[in-house]
């Protein structure tokens, strides 16, 4: 029996869940970026009650990651990542070209915008292009930190519903961190995207991921692990940590007690760059905190580590389930490119993009 025809109202649908997916992605990052990797819970509580802020964590009023000094207002390491990918599809009418994509990474942190924080694998672009290497070549060989999904919103808003959208997803990917753990990753996060986007809520949106012909099944694992949440937070670790983190590891835990149980089950599962954890507690955030995108981006930002990453697919998971409706005006206000990002993510939709297979 042939599929029912794709009418133009299905497919302004998509359109509006795309444009709210990147650019709820885009606002969750600058929201949470002056709390930026804080490895500390009881600091961001302490600097939150500095300002009569503890409601309202959202655009701290004085970027405080330890680590960089974006202005206030901007995007944080990995929210700049996704500018460059963005305004070289929009420019190649709607399309992803690796070589584009390539240059637009090495210009954007090199003359646009240098003073940006360079991730590991933004470093990796940089050196290979000086280097003469193009594409793929690019991209880190070992890298697989949250970058791989943090870029799945663009790729879903352009490919959602179409064939192409594996291929595609894994070509950029590749351009930044070139190895399959990264592409698998950054794949299970396209994926559970591409169901909102396509009209699922997340909840039948984690629910496909666990069930049959969902995601791959060591990624599937890893929703259901997230799943689970919902009726047993996490209390204990579900890794070992590495030498560096045992003593900031080892604090939260003597504080279990003290802490939500969300950022508490975050740093359960490892509150930093890498993955498997940073995938898990997207999927977490999403479980927990379905139907309300300033509850998840507020509760993923309270846990602190790397919470711009995991905001970036929290909040277009959200924003695609509730629409661009679902962004508060007066967070949208607070980001100075703000109508710059959005008439990037209107262009980059106004290519057209053949028939959804709903």
């Amino acid at each position: 029996m042939a599929a029912p025809a794709t009418t133009m109202a299905d497919k302004a649908n998509v359109k509006e869940r795309a444009k709210a997916a990147i650019l709820g992605g885009l606002l969750a990052d600058a929201a949470s970026m002056p709390l930026h990797w804080i490895y500390d819970v009881p600091k961001i509580q302490d600097l939150l009650a500095s300002k009569s802020r503890e409601a309202t964590p959202e655009f701290f009023p004085e970027p405080s990651c330890p680590f960089y000094k974006h202005p206030y207002g901007s995007l944080s390491p990995y929210g700049h990542e996704l500018i460059p990918l963005l305004r070289s599809m929009a420019e190649n009418g709607g399309e992803l070209d690796e070589n584009k994509y390539g240059e637009a990474m090495y210009g954007y942190f090199t003359a646009e915008e240098p003073d940006a924080y360079r991730n590991r694998s933004v470093r990796s672009i940089v050196a290979g292009w000086e280097e003469g290497k193009r594409g793929k070549e690019l991209g880190d060989k070992d890298d697989f930190q949250a970058n791989c999904f943090a870029k799945a919103s663009l790729l879903v808003a352009r490919y959602a519903g179409k064939p192409e959208l594996r291929e595609k997803m894994e070509a950029a990917v590749r351009v930044q961190q070139n190895n399959d753990q990264a592409v698998a990753y950054g794949m299970a996060g396209a994926l559970l995207l591409e169901k909102v986007v396509l009209g699922q809520s997340v909840s039948e949106a984690l629910s496909w991921a666990v069930g049959e012909g969902g995601l791959q099944p060591d990624m599937g694992a890893l929703v259901e692990r997230a799943l689970a949440t919902r009726t047993q937070p996490l209390r204990e670790l579900t890794y070992e940590p590495v030498p560096y983190m045992v003593e900031m590891v080892s604090k939260h835990m003597a504080l279990r007690d003290s802490l939500s149980p969300f950022a508490l089950a975050v740093w359960c599962n490892g509150p930093a760059c890498g993955n498997p954890a940073a995938f898990t507690n997207v999927a977490m955030a999403a479980a927990q905190y379905g139907n309300s995108y300033v509850d998840a981006v507020r509760a993923n930002m309270l846990a602190g580590g790397d919470n711009c990453s995991r905001s970036l697919l929290i909040g277009a998971l959200l924003a695609a389930e509730g629409g661009m409706s679902c962004l508060p005006r007066e967070w949208t206000s607070q980001v100075p490119k703000w109508a710059q990002y959005e008439e990037l993510v209107d262009r980059l939709l106004a290519a057209p993009t053949g028939q959804y297979v709903c």
